[in-house]
C-alpha cells in the first residue's frame, strides 16, 4: 500500500508563523487500485505535481460537504476537459460519500453548470455515488474493502463520515473531520496506519464535544484504545509545533508511531510488515 498526502493542512493559509499546507486529500494504492480520500481545493494540480495523471481515478471518498474537503465539481469539471482534449478519457468515477452529498450534488451542479446541468453536452465523465454507510456499509473495490461510519462534526449538523480501507498488506484508517464519539473510536480498531485530523488547540477541551475536531491528546487516547499501530496527524493548523503536539499525543500513553503529516510525503505499508 502506498499513501501519498497531497494535502495534510485546513482551509486556511498565510497564518501568522505557519507553514503553508493544501486542505485535505491523500491517494491511496494498492494492488493496481486508486482511491482519493477527499477531494479538496485544487486537487488535480498536486496530483500532477505528485507523479500522477490527475483524470486517471475512478473511485473519490469525500467524508463531508465542507468545502475544503469537497470540491468535487471543480474536479468534474476538469476531468472533462481531460475527456476532450487530452484523453484516454475518464468514464467513470465512483464517488463514495455521506447521503447529504448524494442527494445535494444534483442542486450543487446546477448551480455551476445551468448551460449543462444533466451532464449531456459535453465529455463529462460519469458520476456513480455510493451513499455510505446507510445504503452501503461496506464495498468492495478490487482485492479491497472499503468501510465507512459516521461521525460526529460541524454540532451534530453535519453528515459526516469515517473511512476504513482494509487490503491484502494492511487496515487504513481515515477520519476525515470528527469529534469524540463512538464511531471514530471503530473505524480504526486495529489499523495500521490511522490518518487522524487534529485541528483542535492543545488543551481545548470543548471542541471535541462541541464543533467536533479533535485535539493531539485525545486523538493518543483514541489510538492507544484501538491498538493503532501508526498515527499521522493532518488537518492541524500548525499553530501548535509539531513537537508540541507529538508530546502532547505521548501524554496519552500511545507508544505507536507518530508523525504530523506534511504535503507529498509518501508513506508505504507492505503485508511483510502487518
Amino acid at each position: 500500500m502506498k499513501i501519498t498526502i497531497l494535502g495534510s493542512g485546513t482551509c486556511g493559509s498565510q497564518l501568522p508563523g505557519v507553514t503553508n499546507r493544501f486542505p485535505p486529500a491523500f491517494l491511496v494504492e494498492w494492488d493496481g487500485e486508486k482511491l482519493l480520500f477527499d477531494c479538496s481545493e485544487g486537487v488535480r494540480f498536486r496530483l500532477e505535481k505528485a507523479g500522477y495523471y490527475y483524470a486517471d481515478l475512478h473511485h473519490v471518498a469525500i467524508s463531508h460537504c465542507h468545502p475544503d474537503h469537497n470540491a468535487l465539481v471543480h474536479y468534474v469539471q476538469s476531468v472533462c476537459c481531460w475527456n476532450g482534449w487530452a484523453g484516454p478519457p475518464n468514464p467513470e468515477i465512483n464517488i463514495y460519500t455521506t447521503n447529504q452529498i448524494v442527494d445535494e450534488f444534483p442542486t450543487i451542479w446546477k448551480f455551476f453548470t445551468p448551460d449543462d446541468p444533466d451532464r449531456s453536452r459535453h465529455n463529462w465523465p460519469k458520476l456513480k455515488f455510493h451513499a455510505m454507510p446507510d445504503a452501503n456499509p461496506s464495498i468492495k473495490i478490487g482485492s479491497g474493502t472499503l468501510t465507512a461510519v459516521k461521525v460526529y462534526h460541524g454540532f451534530g449538523k453535519t453528515d459526516a463520515i469515517s473511512f476504513r480501507l482494509e487490503t491484502p498488506d494492511g487496515v487504513f484508517a481515515y477520519s476525515g473531520d470528527t469529534g469524540e464519539c463512538s464511531g471514530i473510536r471503530e473505524i480504526c480498531r486495529d489499523a495500521d496506519v490511522f490518518i487522524c485530523e487534529a485541528s483542535a488547540r492543545i488543551g481545548d477541551l470543548k471542541n471535541p464535544v462541541n464543533y467536533g475536531h479533535l485535539h493531539p491528546k485525545i486523538v493518543g487516547e483514541i489510538a492507544k484504545e484501538a491498538n493503532v499501530k501508526k498515527v499521522i496527524f493532518f488537518h492541524y493548523t500548525g499553530l501548535d509545533s509539531d513537537e508540541a503536539m507529538i508530546a502532547d499525543c505521548r501524554s496519552s500513553g500511545y507508544d505507536g508511531e507518530l508523525i504530523c503529516g506534511k504535503d507529498f510525503e509518501v508513506h508505504e505499508l507492505s503485508a511483510n510488515l502487518v
